[in-house]
This record gives C-alpha cells, sequence and structure tokens, in this order.
C-alpha cells in the first residue's frame, strides 16, 4: 500500500532537503516534473487518457507548459496523487503565471469547446484522399518500372501533403480524443520517411516548448551553412544564406530520412530520447529500412541504372522543400524574437506569440493543414488545424488587449521577404536587427 498523499508529500520534502539545496531536483529517467512536483512517468503514461506516448516522450523534463497549452487547463495534481514522488521545496510556483493563457483559453472555449476541436468527420476524407492519391502513385512507378522525375515530383508533393495535414496533428493528438487513432494515422509520418518517435522527441519536446530558444530549439541550430542562431558565429558565406537558403533546402528531405534513422539507433536528437521508449525506436527503425528498400533497392531492382536514383530523388527534394519552406516562414521573419531562456517560460502565451507569426487565410490552411496559422498552433497544439480560422480572430483580439506583438503576413510573398530579410541580417550582422533578443531566464 502507498501512503497516503499528506504523509507521501511530507516524505518527499523531508528527503529533498537533506538530499539537495540550491536549484530544481534532478529527474529520473523515468519521472516527470508538472510544476513542484515530481511524478512516475509510467504510472502518469498509464492513467493518461490520451495514451501513453506523450507522457513517456517526457520523461525525465519538465512537463508543466507541454499540459497546459494540450489541455488548456491547469494540471489536476489531486486526481493522480498515486503517481506522485515527491515535491520539490526548491521550485517556487506562482499561481499567476499563466493567467493570461487561461483567460484566453476561456475565450477560445466559448467558440470552440474542448470535445469539439477534433478533426471533423470531412477531415478524414480530405486525408483518406491525401493517402488515396500517394500509394497511386508510388504503386504505379514500383509496378511499371515507369520512374520520371515529373511523377515522383508530384508524389513527393503528396508526401509533403501527408507531413502537413496528417501526421502532424496526428502526432499532436488533435485528430482525435482516441489515442489510437491519433497512433494510427500517425505513423504516416514513417510511411514518407520520417520517424515519429524522432518526431516528437525533437519537434513536441523540444520546439514547441522551447520556440526559438537561443539554446534549446533544435530547428534554430541551423548547422555551419546556415546561421538562425546568433550565438552561432558569422561565416563569410553566410552573406549569401538569404539566397541559397531557399535552394539548399531541396536537400532537406534527405536530412530527415537521414537523422530519424541515426536519431533512432543512436537515440539522440540534439538532446536524448526518453530511455522509456527505447522498444519504440527498434520498431522506427525498422519503417527506415521499408522506406529505404520501397525506394532505393525496388527502383534500381526494376530499373539498375543510376538514372533511376535521379528520377526518384525528387520526392524527397520536392517533398523536404515545401515542408522546409513553411516551416521556416513561421519562425524566421523580420521582426521575431529570439529567446535566451534556460529555465521553463514564466508566459506561456506572450513567448508562443511572439517567436511565431500567420500567413494567408482559410485557403493555404485547408492545403497545408494549419501551418499557416503557427501562433493558433503554438498555443494550442491539441486543436485540429481545420479550427484555426475560428480561433485566430479571438486570439489576435486577445493579444491586441494585452499589447502581446501579433504578426500575421497578409500574403505569401511578404511572409518570404521578411524572412530573406532575417536571413540576410542574421548572415551579415553579428546582433541582426532583424531579430529582438528577450532574456527571460
Amino acid at each position: 500500500m502507498a501512503p497516503n498523499a499528506t504523509s507521501q508529500e511530507t516524505l518527499a520534502v523531508e528527503t529533498a532537503d537533506e538530499c539537495f539545496s540550491g536549484g530544481p531536483l534532478p529527474l529520473g529517467d523515468e519521472s516527470i516534473r508538472v510544476e513542484d512536483k515530481i511524478y512516475s512517468a509510467k504510472t502518469l503514461a498509464d492513467l493518461h487518457p490520451g495514451g501513453p506516448l506523450f507522457v513517456k516522450s517526457f520523461a525525465g523534463r519538465d512537463a508543466s507548459q507541454a499540459f497546459l497549452s494540450y489541455h488548456r487547463r491547469q494540471f489536476p495534481h489531486s486526481r493522480v496523487k498515486e503517481a506522485l514522488e515527491k515535491v520539490d521545496p526548491n521550485v517556487k510556483v506562482d499561481p499567476h503565471a499563466q493567467d493570461d493563457f487561461l483567460e484566453l483559453c476561456e475565450r477560445v472555449d466559448k467558440v470552440l469547446p474542448r470535445m469539439q476541436s477534433f478533426a471533423p468527420w470531412s477531415y478524414y476524407l480530405k486525408a483518406s484522399f491525401i493517402m488515396g492519391v500517394t500509394l497511386s502513385l508510388e504503386f504505379y512507378m514500383h509496378y511499371t518500372g515507369n520512374y520520371r522525375w515529373y511523377i515522383s515530383a508530384l508524389c513527393g508533393w503528396f508526401f509533403a501533403l501527408i507531413g502537413l495535414n496528417i501526421q502532424h496533428d496526428a502526432n499532436h493528438g488533435a485528430l482525435s480524443r482516441r489515442p489510437w487513432v491519433n497512433r494510427f494515422w500517425g505513423l504516416s509520418q514513417n510511411w514518407i520517411g520520417g520517424s515519429t518517435i524522432s518526431w516528437i522527441h525533437q519537434h513536441v519536446v523540444q520546439h514547441h516548448i522551447h520556440t526559438n530558444d537561443i539554446k534549446l530549439d533544435p530547428d534554430i541550430e541551423g548547422r555551419f551553412v546556415v546561421r538562425l542562431n546568433p550565438r552561432k558565429p558569422v561565416l563569410k558565406w553566410h552573406f549569401l544564406q538569404h539566397i541559397y537558403f531557399f535552394f539548399l533546402i531541396l536537400g532537406f528531405g534527405f536530412s530527415v530520412i537521414i537523422s530519424s534513422f541515426t536519431t533512432m539507433l543512436e537515440g539522440i536528437n540534439y538532446t536524448p530520447v526518453s530511455k522509456m521508449l527505447t522498444l519504440q525506436r527498434y520498431f522506427e527503425l525498422g519503417w527506415s529500412v521499408l522506406f529505404f528498400i520501397r525506394w532505393v533497392v525496388v527502383p534500381l531492382y526494376q530499373v539498375p541504372s543510376i538514372f533511376t536514383f535521379l528520377h526518384c530523388a525528387p520526392v524527397l527534394m520536392v517533398a523536404g522543400w515545401y515542408l522546409s519552406f513553411f516551416f521556416t516562414l513561421s519562425h524566421n521573419f523580420d521582426g521575431v524574437t529570439q529567446l535566451d531562456n534556460t529555465e521553463p517560460s514564466k508566459s506561456l502565451l506572450y513567448n508562443q506569440v511572439i517567436t511565431s507569426s500567420n500567413v494567408a487565410g482559410e485557403f493555404l490552411c485547408f492545403l497545408n493543414g494549419g501551418l499557416n496559422y503557427q501562433i493558433e498552433h503554438h498555443l494550442f497544439p491539441r486543436i485540429h488545424h481545420g479550427h484555426y480560422p475560428k480561433i485566430a480572430p479571438v486570439v489576435k483580439d486577445f493579444c491586441q488587449e494585452k499589447g502581446i506583438p501579433y504578426q500575421h503576413f497578409p500574403t505569401l510573398t511578404s511572409n518570404a521577404w521578411a524572412c530573406a530579410k532575417h536571413l540576410f541580417e542574421m548572415g551579415s550582422q553579428e546582433v541582426p536587427k532583424s531579430a529582438k533578443h528577450l532574456v527571460t531566464s
């Protein structure tokens, strides 16, 4: 029998005082922090109605902001007492730190109740059409041996649509309240060459929680070819990055395939993958092997020629370019804020809004899975993209009331120009004027 909640919390405080002081208590590989409380990730995973995957993905980490943004309410500590391991006396919780976000949630709830924020039935027609066309194009090429660059380019565009419209919502848990539905459709990420586990680790666990954080967000690392991070040195070729970047991302698809495989093999992508997902990593490696067989072994067996590979390459070139282009625009633009924050943010609402931007409207939302409403997506990642045009005016009005900069580009051209300006200044100035730097730690 576990001790009651009161004695358990008292014991945890006494133990913590004896063994640690001066900072947050370190977390074990199977523990998870929510505010000042440390829980068993395994027990929480068993209790979580949305399925165990997300909880296990955050094992060894702080999931306070993740819960808040996904569930639009405070964490129910009183309902999960059986999972409590200890209370961290070194963490001081401000009960009003997220009042602005919770107030926004109340307004959004009035136009979109939580249980109505998942995908409507019509979405599954769209998703089935995208998947059907993709599978048909691939089957046609493999069955007939007719590998032509224009067919594989079209297939690559549909790969990108899968990434934007299907796997993205599914692996955010935004399609359905039933976890198996999200898991099933989320595997489409593996079909297009990526890895569900690697994507959740890189995108959900790191990027969404630490958006544009110059120390913690892997999406603005940029490597040495492109400078997206002001902590990186300006190299002599960077002054042309605003031009060559838009050609360089033709290789993004190949990079994703390789990084997905190495992440699952080595268990690290910028930071270590949760050790509670070790078995899932081996499962993901099988998908990588299958992709290699589908797009390298089978084509070369059918038509053994270097030209076969060249005709197949547009699958990844088009998919990678399309995905990278739209993701880059949303967090790299003239006037964006880049954070220097080594601790969890005190304002989820403020930090997510000032590090993201929107572009265009409902048509692009339908085509690209709502990723053009990046502000609403980062605030409410578990809301299906079809609802973003409905809640965007509410979010914009609220931000204007609170004096929070809300950036919406009217056209794709204006957004791309703002991105190019940011890339130019990032590549030519140690401290670019195109980005504001807010120290919040």
